[in-house]
Parts: C-alpha cells; structure tokens; sequence
C-alpha cells in the first residue's frame, strides 16, 4: 500500500469522491478538512487494505478501481465474498461504532482510495452548520457497517431479497454496555433479539447456589432469538462481559421476517444449540476436574495480547520474579497475587495446568487505559505493547481507574523521571511495559523453572482457542517452557556417583592419596567447582549488568524463555559432580570436624543435602501445592486467609435450614477440627474439588436421600471447611519449598570458608 499524497501536501482528490453519498451535503469547509486529515492511498490487485480482526479508526472511499469484502460466516469453514465496493463507495463503515474490522478488505485491481479519519469526519460534519447533515451522514455509515456484520452472520443465508436486509437496517437500534451490564433478566419479556457487533454477552442463570454461565456471544453471533419464537418471557439472564456493542432488532421485525420465512426462526434455533453444544464441550471438560476453570473470566482472556502466566505446577515460590522487577524499575510491577484458573497450554494440551494470573499488565486488544487517558501519555507500539510516557503522564489515576484489572497502580515519581511541562506532578502512573527498551520481560528471564511467562490467551490456551476462534486457527510454535534439562541431571549425577566410589576404592586398596597424584587432582577439580557453583547466584541478583537492550532495528520480538533456568540445570549438575569429586578427594577423611578437612567435608555434606532436598522439592511440591491452592497465597497471606475463611463458615451457617446445621454440627465441624486432617488431606492426593466431592458423597450416606430440598447452602459451606483443613498444608509445602535454599546457601558459606582454611592448611604442609 502506497501513500499517494496528503490533503496537506497540496494534492488534491480526485472530485468524483466528494460525490459519494456518504459526502453528500458536506460544504466546502468540511471536505476540505476531510482532505487535509486524510490519505490518498494506491494499492495493487491482491493487497491488503485491512484483515478481519484488526483495529481501525478510519473508513475508506474508492476513488478508482474496486475492493472486495471478505469474511468467514458462522458456520461456515472458508471465507465468502460480502461485497465489492466501487468507484464511490465506501467500506469500513465499523470504524464509525467503534467495532474491530469484521471482514479482511483487497483491491480486485490496481485502485485508489481516500482514507478518512472517523473523529475528522464527525468534526467536519457538525461544522458543516446543518445538524440534520451530520445526522444523516452518521446514519448512512452506520447502516453500512450494521449491513457489513449482517454479511458475515448465519443470519445473512436468509436475507436473499433486498427488501429484507432494508427492514433488518431500518429496525436496528446500536446500544452499549460496560462490564457487568445486563442487557436482560431471566423473566423479562422478551423484545428483541440482540446481535453482538463488538465485545462479549453471558448467558447465565441462577439456580439458587450461584450463577451457571449457559453460553457466550461474540462478535458477530445473535441471542434472544429462542424466547420471541416461543413467545416467552427470557429464559435466562444476558451480561456484558466486557465493553460491548450490540444490535437490537425488535420482536415484531423478527416475527415479520419468520412470517415471510417459515424455516428462519428453526434454522437460527438449531445454530444457536450446536453453538452452545460446542461450548458446553469445550467448558465441560475444562472444568471436570477444576473450581476455577479457564472460563472463569473469558472477555479477559479474550482480550488479553500479552498476558503474564505463572504455572504453579512448576513454580517453586522463590519470588524471583517480583525481585527482578524491582532491581529494574526500582519498584516491582507485578504482584504474585491474582486469579486462578485451571487450563491447557497448547504446548501441554495433555493436560489442563494451575496457572496464576498475577497483577500486571496484559496489553489489551483495545486497552480501555487509554481510551480514558486525558493526555494521551499511554500508547501502544505497532507489535501491541502499551505503555505510559513518563513526559505526559500527570499523575490524574484515569487509567488505574479504567483498568478493569486494577494492572495499573500509582506511584511516587523518580526523581530522574520526566515530568510533564507547567507542572511538578508528584505522582506516576506505572504498569508492565514488557520491559519494552530490553530484549525481554527481566520476570521470564530470571525465573530459575521457567515457570513464568507471556502468551496470548486466544492462541496459546486450547481452550480459549477453542472457544473464541472454533478450533479454526492452530496456535504458532512456541518454545518448550524449562523441559529438557533432566537427562543433564540425572548424567551427572551418575557420573558423581561413579567419580565418589571408584576414590573410595582405589583408597581401599592404598592407590589413591588425597595429597598426591590423581586423588590431589580430585581436590583441585573439586575445589574449582565450588567456585563455578558460587557463579550461578550472580545472574539472579546482577540483572542491570545481562538484560540486553532491544536491538533498534528489530521490528519484533522473538519468544522469551528463561535463561536463569539452564544454568539451575548447570548449577545441579555440576554440584553432583563436585560432590563425587570431593568423597573421591578424601573419602576416608573423618566425619567428626576435628581438622580442617574433615570439618569441610561435613559442611559440604550438609550443603549438598540441603540442596538436594531443595532440588527433590522443587520438583516434587510445586504440583501438590497446586492442587490444594484456590489462589496462590504469600506466606503473609495465611493467617489473614483463616480469619475471613472462619468468619465466611459461620456467616453462611446463619440462616441455613435445621439440617444443613446438624451436618455442619456433627460432620463439618469436626472435619475443620480435626488435628491430622491435614496430613490425610495431603496423603490423598486429592485435589479441593475431589476432596468437596468426597465430603458430599460421605454426607450423602449418612442422608441416605432424605431432606434433599433442605441443604440450600451446604456447597459453599463445604468448600469453605476444605479450604479451611487445606490451610495448614498450603502453609507447610510453602515452607518445605522455601527452607532449603537459605539452608543450602548458609551450609555452602560456611563450607566455602573452610575451602579456604583447609588450601591455606594444605599449602603450608606442602
């Protein structure tokens, strides 16, 4: 696509554009800025203007030549031709409602179009000096854009006589939604059917317990069709999930249409429940083993172009992440507390993984941060990344505010900070930039597991790909997270083995001496290993002097894996190496620390040990600890955690049937009480959700099926008392996970001090 000339370089378009209706009625004035603000834009046959999906805040006029509108209709597995816009027509007309391009636009032939700004164009129309002209023209644009989304439905098979599709344009009605907002209530009568030309709707019902979500729409699907066929009131309740456009087509007009087309009203029923099916099968088998389920918040993940994921299955809660951040920033963007959710990484799609969705910035699709920002100091760069400059940002809090994530918080600003001008601004917006001005994020790079790390949801989750996209686009390639290093290991360690008992044999047999020969050689080794096992705490702690700045000519950024967690590999390996080394140097020497060798000897035990056990918790506990975890706690957290989970049980006893409080009497509560309760929780194996499953079935059997209409409340009830026993054990696998390392460096300390001693020692024997 080639700029041909600007309004404001003079050249001027062609007239023949002025006279397309959606100009028509504009005074000289207002097309002349039209012109100025505006592109003249030359593309070749087969290129692209736009593709389906992308952002846009323009529409585009032909001036010459003609542009075809293509689109995958629901339902259908390949794209079809919408429409051909020619010479004085105009396409793109979306724009105008704020939604994404719902179709992907190429020239037929070499063309020329004219590109408008939509904020321009309303400008420029209500200068024109005539209301009823700026009005007009809006609707003329927006009638093109609902004609457009009407083109890419199901629905569109219907509309083959002209004189349908006019009726649906005349009858459609735009209407917004913010998160949260209800469209309609299970009850309501139903009077109209809504079609979604932005963002997201929930179809959920109450059952008294909570709320079951029933199915979602999206851009471009229709709901509340099923009621007006069967002349009903709403069978269940609609909520914006998000920021949402929607179409609202009255009742009488559907019925008019269903009139004129018998088959219209069965055809639309049957889409919507092989849409709902398909959902249901995707959101049943993510949620069958998990409380909190990918679908938890799916207008989030919809949303999300960079969302920052901890796999608690691998991470080992070192706080690693958080650490690098700060050494960075000065103060951590991120914090390790958030939302959970149970799902399958493309990458692992075996299986669904706990992940954590810790605070930090996931670079909206259409962030609303800056849609709310007075100054425009948040941008976003062409790759998706969004972030604040520093020189504009005055400290107002709009885009904390309007973050529905709370990712953006407010901070002190930095002394060597730009500040904006006419101003002192003591506060500044900060947010995960992506480590934008580095190759990578620093949280990725220095995790030791490889744990955590950037996706886009709608790829890289199976089950969000699944459902947004309906399996039809495959996720790229990415790297393996932290695989691949156990053959290094467990080499290694062989080879420790193996190094440790052939010294002790050759001592045996009086050919090996630590002073001399290859038993001195052993030492030496050994001795340059501990040196090298010293270097693998640098990198984690020197993070300024290794992230390397972003290349100024690399337009986007390669995927970014961990490069603490090879060297962890290393850094294993090489201790069982060094610990063979160091019982082949001297395996005869004495436990007891009665010389300076002996005493190395044990510290160097201990230390190995305790790493060790550090190494077999890592990759032990992590997993466990997942399954017992509804969010990922931080030690602090746990005693707080009690307190509300005490006060929720008794709550939620308050007011219950007679029944429900004799179970929670005779079993709940001695269930909370129970002193090893815990260990048998963790001796089971069983997730929370299978441990609720287990109580419910023992409770069923003391039942034995009577007073089933009275135990209103005992579903939350019983998951409160298994978190409640789940408590102590998240508590005590975080310590296991945490006491190894302080006690490997501490024991690694002391017996790197006594390496020393025992050279200095050894050096004036020699």
């Amino acid at each position: 696509m080639t700029e041909v000339a600007t309004g404001g370089a003079g050249a001027s378009w062609p007239a023949a554009v002025f006279d397309a209706p959606v100009f028509r009625g504009l005074d000289a004035r207002a097309r002349r800025e039209i012109e100025d603000a505006g592109r003249l834009l030359s593309l070749k046959a087969g290129e692209a203007v736009y593709r389906a999906g992308e952002a846009g805040g323009s529409f585009f006029v032909v001036a010459e030549g003609s542009v075809a509108l293509r689109a995958v209709r629901r339902g259908d597995d390949r794209e079809s031709e919408l429409r051909v816009a020619g010479r004085g027509a105009s396409f793109g007309e979306e724009a105008t409602v704020g939604a994404a391009r719902r179709a992907t636009a190429e020239a037929r032939e070499p063309s020329r179009l004219c590109e408008v700004p939509v904020h321009v164009f309303r400008r420029a129309a209500t200068r024109s000096g005539k209301a009823e002209v700026a009005d007009r023209l809006e609707r003329i644009l927006r009638r093109a854009a609902t004609r457009d989304l009407l083109g890419t439905m199901a629905l569109a098979r219907f509309l083959k006589d002209p004189e349908d599709e006019d009726v649906l344009l005349d009858a459609a009605r735009y209407e917004r939604f913010e998160r949260g907002g209800v469209v309609y209530r299970e009850g309501d009568p139903a009077r109209e059917m809504w079609i979604v030309a932005d963002g997201m709707v929930q179809i959920q019902t109450d059952d008294g317990e909570r709320l079951r979500v029933r199915a979602y729409v999206s851009r471009g699907d229709f709901f509340g069709d099923a009621e007006i066929e069967a002349a009903t009131p709403r069978l269940a309740s609609a909520v914006a999930s998000g920021p949402s456009l929607l179409i609202a087509i009255p009742a009488r007009v559907v019925r008019g249409m269903a009139e004129r087309h018998p088959d219209l009203l069965p055809a639309l029923g049957r889409i919507s429940l092989d849409q709902q099916a398909a959902q249901q099968a995707v959101v049943g088998r993510a949620a069958a083993n998990a409380t909190q389920h990918v679908f938890r918040d799916l207008y989030r993940l919809k949303v999300a172009r960079s969302l920052l994921v901890i796999d608690l299955e691998t991470c080992v809660r070192c706080g690693h992440c958080a650490w690098a951040c700060a050494d960075l920033y000065g103060e951590a963007r991120l914090v390790r507390r958030g939302d959970k959710m149970v799902a399958r990484i493309e990458e692992r799609a075996e299986a669904p993984r706990s992940l954590l969705l810790p605070s930090s910035c996931q670079h909206c699709d259409n962030p609303s941060c800056m849609i709310d920002c007075p100054t425009g100091a948040i941008g976003r760069d062409p790759e998706g990344e969004v972030f604040i400059r520093e020189e504009l940002c005055t400290g107002c809090g709009a885009c904390a505010k309007a973050c529905p994530w709370d990712n953006i918080q407010m901070a002190a600003r930095p002394e060597d900070a730009r500040r904006p001008e006419g101003g002192n601004y003591p506060e500044l917006a900060v947010k995960c930039d992506l480590c934008r001005a580095h190759e990578g994020p620093a949280c990725v790079q220095v995790c030791p597991t490889g744990s955590i790390f950037r996706m886009n949801p709608s790829e890289e989750l199976a089950d969000v790909r699944d459902l947004v996209l309906g399996g039809s686009k495959a996720a790229e390639a990415v790297p393996a997270r932290g695989e691949g290093f156990g053959a290094l290991v467990l080499g290694c360690g062989i080879a420790g083995a193996g190094i440790g008992m052939a010294g002790a044999i050759l001592q045996a047999r009086g050919q090996w001496q630590p002073g001399a020969g290859l038993g001195w050689a052993a030492g030496l080794v050994a001795a340059i290993g501990f040196l090298l096992l010293v270097l693998y705490a640098v990198p984690k702690r020197l993070v300024r002097l290794w992230m390397r700045p972003k290349a100024p000519d690399v337009e986007a950024r390669a995927p970014v894996v961990s490069r603490v967690r090879p060297q962890l590999a290393v850094h294993l390996a090489l201790g069982l190496v060094t610990t063979g080394l160091v019982f082949a140097h001297a395996p005869a020497a004495p436990i007891a620390p009665s010389t300076a060798g002996g005493a190395l000897r044990l510290a160097f035990l201990a230390s190995a040990l305790a790493g060790g056990f550090a190494a077999v918790a890592y990759r032990i506990l992590p997993r466990r600890l997942a399954r017992l975890e509804r969010t990922a706690a931080l030690p602090e957290d746990f005693e707080r955690a009690r307190r509300e989970l005490l006060d929720r049980l008794y709550r939620e006893v308050s007011g219950r049937s007679d029944l429900v409080k004799k179970i929670f009497e005779k079993i709940l509560l001695p269930y909370t009480k129970s002193p090893l309760g815990p260990m048998a929780l963790l001796a089971s194996g069983r997730s929370m959700r299978a441990e609720e499953q287990n109580l419910r079935a023992r409770i069923d059997r003391v039942l034995e099926g009577r007073g089933k209409e009275r135990l209103a409340g005992l579903d939350e009830l019983l998951r409160i008392v298994v978190e409640l026993r789940a408590l102590p054990v998240q508590r005590s696998l975080m310590f296991a996970l945490r006491a190894g390392l302080p006690a490997h460096v501490v024991t690694f300390g002391i017996a790197l001090a006594l390496l020393v001693v025992h050279v200095i020692a050894a050096t004036r024997r020699g």
